[in-house]
């Protein structure tokens, strides 16, 4: 299966190899951080040895987090994708528990190719990146030179190959229960509410409640004695994370309300080509829903993230002036969630651009030139961007409120908030750009040759 459908596996071990890029930069941090070496330097410069290895620690966490959420998402688009493969298997006789072990050996060849590729990049990387990064978190430390341990290379791809499977057992049980006559009729989910659905629907509006419940709650900060800015920062933090949780399961509600309203938005001005072309997100609301929630999480996750920390230390500057504040672990974090976001979000799409060769050749025969398909990619993918920004807006909104009403008791009046436009900005132009050059591609070739050539090998 694999060999016959490898091209279909290829975004997921990109994801792969990105995630074990960065476990690799942990293990390496943390394996040459406990040589003799820096241990003395550590020790001469009187600073604590915990302090390079928990971050480490905390870093890797962070990313088998985001490398869950990642790899189930791409592995649901991956199993989806091979969705044919799986139906004609069952039809034929198998049981849904040989299609299961299948795909779970299919999926540890994946994450076997991923790991190897990101335990050699990390490899590359790790003489450069981990002295630099170390420097950052403590100056005052005379750095020895950077040995790579010999153990590390096997140790990254076996963890990252059990991190990927975590992510993967998922999508594997999805595949061995899936319908053949609903996936060999035709690629569209039937939009019927299932229990699943209400139940997350549910969820979504609990942890909707329980963020709101928050930002009541730092409203009274002063009588519950929550007025620092430790407290500041996990009552923002736990407040906003609550609201992330919730835009996350009710992304596909809210994609479709944006969908909608932006087709009705470029249909009432007279701009026809971005009204088709999002009417073609809408029309894909399973493919865009599952490439927006990470893009909407990870927008989010890192907004609130920046929110939170960076309105806390303007607090901290203010009630303590010239205290140093450093924020390595934290652009660390954001980076590590920046990439898996972009990273899980393009396989996606790739996954999902694979076989619209007939649509691109349906509406070139019927008159729609170069320029007109490039706009039509351009509004589809500007929408899918907006989608994600705007549901972003909603934990890093929550976040502010608490750091607002916090920063107000501590402050006798005066609050402060740092809200970050410039980095949701640069996320919505970032996501905007990858996911047009991600739906081109697989359009350079169609408009070079004509919709001729793609019709007959179609059938049409």
């Amino acid at each position: 299966m694999f060999a016959d459908e490898w091209r279909q596996w290829t975004p997921a071990i990109a994801v792969v190899a990105v995630i074990a890029t960065m476990i690799g930069l942990c293990i390496h941090q943390f394996a040459w951080t406990t040589t003799p070496q820096f241990r003395d330097a550590v020790a001469s410069a009187s600073v604590p040895l915990a302090e390079f290895q928990i971050l480490s620690v905390t870093i890797y966490t962070v990313i088998a987090l985001v490398s869950w959420v990642a790899l189930t998402v791409v592995g649901r688009a991956s199993v989806q994708a091979t969705r044919h493969s799986h139906a004609l298997w069952l039809l034929l006789g198998a049981s849904p528990r040989a299609v299961f072990l299948s795909t779970i050996l299919v999926l540890a060849i994946v994450s076997l190719c991923g790991a190897i590729l990101g335990a050699l990049v990390s490899t590359l990387l790790a003489p450069w990146a981990i002295p630099a990064f170390n420097t950052e978190v403590s100056a005052s430390v005379d750095l020895p030179g950077f040995t790579i341990a010999p153990w590390a290379p096997v140790a990254i791809v076996i963890v990252s190959v059990v991190t990927a499977m975590v992510g993967g057992l998922m999508p594997a049980w999805q595949a061995s229960r899936i319908q053949p006559r609903v996936a060999l009729r035709t690629f569209h989910q039937s939009n019927r509410r299932t229990i699943s659905t209400v139940l997350r629907v549910i969820a979504g509006f609990f942890f909707l409640a329980v963020a709101a419940a928050l930002v009541v709650a730092s409203k009274f900060a002063s009588q519950l004695g929550s007025t620092g800015p430790g407290p500041m920062f996990n009552l923002a933090v736990n407040a906003g994370g609550s609201a992330l949780i919730a835009i996350y399961l009710l992304c596909p509600e809210v994609v479709r309300f944006i969908f909608w309203f932006l087709h009705k938005l470029f249909a009432s001005t007279g701009l026809v080509v971005p009204a088709l072309g999002t009417r073609a997100a809408a029309a894909r609301a399973q493919a865009s829903t599952t490439t927006i929630a990470p893009l909407a999480a990870g927008l989010g996750g890192i907004s609130l993230l920046l929110c939170a920390v960076n309105s806390v230390a303007a607090m901290t500057q203010i009630l303590q002036p010239g205290t140093s504040t450093n924020l390595a672990d934290v652009w660390t974090i954001v980076a590590v969630v920046a990439v898996s976001m972009l990273a899980t979000s393009a396989a996606v799409v790739a996954l999902s651009a694979r076989g619209r060769g007939r649509e691109i050749a349906l509406i070139q025969a019927v008159g729609m030139h170069a320029g007109q398909v490039r706009i039509l990619i351009a509004a589809e993918s500007f929408a899918m961007s907006l989608a994600a920004a705007v549901t972003a807006v909603v934990p890093v909104v929550t976040g502010g409120l608490v750091c607002a009403f916090v920063s107000e008791a501590a402050l006798d009046g005066a609050s402060v908030v740092v809200w970050p436009l410039p980095s949701m900005l640069f996320g919505l132009l970032a996501s905007w750009l990858l996911l047009f050059i991600i739906l081109s591609i697989p359009t350079i070739g169609l408009l070079r040759d004509g919709p001729g050539a793609q019709l007959r090998e179609q059938g049409t």
